[in-house]
């Protein structure tokens, strides 16, 4: 149990974290944006967890959303089926053991066009309300969805709000990303960023 619980919410949110900051190096565009939401709703305040959790930074929730659309840190699940049924025309047994990816789902282009873009306006709210049931599951769903799922997006979002807040970031020179995939994903080699404090 306890091991489950350092595996399951240590790991999955530093690689998130990780992801995150790997595609806002690219987009200092989104970083700005982030800066300008921050300056309008919160001031010279630092946001609290209900303000991280109430969607007053619309962006901040965008860019997580698309992040984990990317780079969903549990990225295979394992269920089995409650009975037979018909799949791509095989038949799959009642009883059997059936993983899905939300990895794979996360990049079909018939449901999010251009998938290798880090584009986080796709999940302004109108986007994500019209999105298929089941089409984005970064922590699974129904019953059997993460129990540490809110707890993991605030810590999310309470790093990377501070983060953006108090330095400027770039990647190390030729920095190439490489992700690994064992039982969650991550930037096989860590994710280097060379790191300023703002003014």
């Amino acid at each position: 149990e306890v091991m489950t619980l350092l595996f399951a919410g240590h790991d999955t949110t530093t690689s998130t974290i990780a992801f995150m900051f790997y595609e806002l190096a690219h987009h200092p565009d989104v970083v700005a944006g982030l800066r300008e939401e921050q300056a309008r709703v919160l001031g010279a305040e630092r946001p609290d967890a209900a303000m991280l959790m109430g969607g007053q930074l619309e962006l901040l929730e965008m860019v997580l959303d698309e992040t984990l659309r990317m780079y969903p840190p549990a990225w295979v699940g394992a269920r089995k089926s409650v009975s037979a049924y018909e799949f791509a025309g095989q038949t799959v047994p009642g009883g059997a053991y059936v993983n899905y990816s939300s990895w794979v789902s996360h990049h079909l282009p018939e449901v999010f066009p251009e998938p290798e873009k880090f584009c986080p306006e796709r999940f302004a709210a109108d986007r994500k309300a019209a999105l298929p049931k089941g089409a984005y599951v970064p922590f699974g769903a129904g019953s059997r969805i993460c129990i540490g799922m809110r707890f993991g997006q605030l810590e999310i979002k309470a790093i990377a709000s501070e983060l953006v807040r108090r330095f400027d970031f770039s990647l190390a020179p030729g920095y190439q990303l490489s992700v690994r995939q064992m039982p969650t994903i991550g930037p096989r080699h860590g994710l280097p960023l060379i790191v300023h404090r703002r003014p």
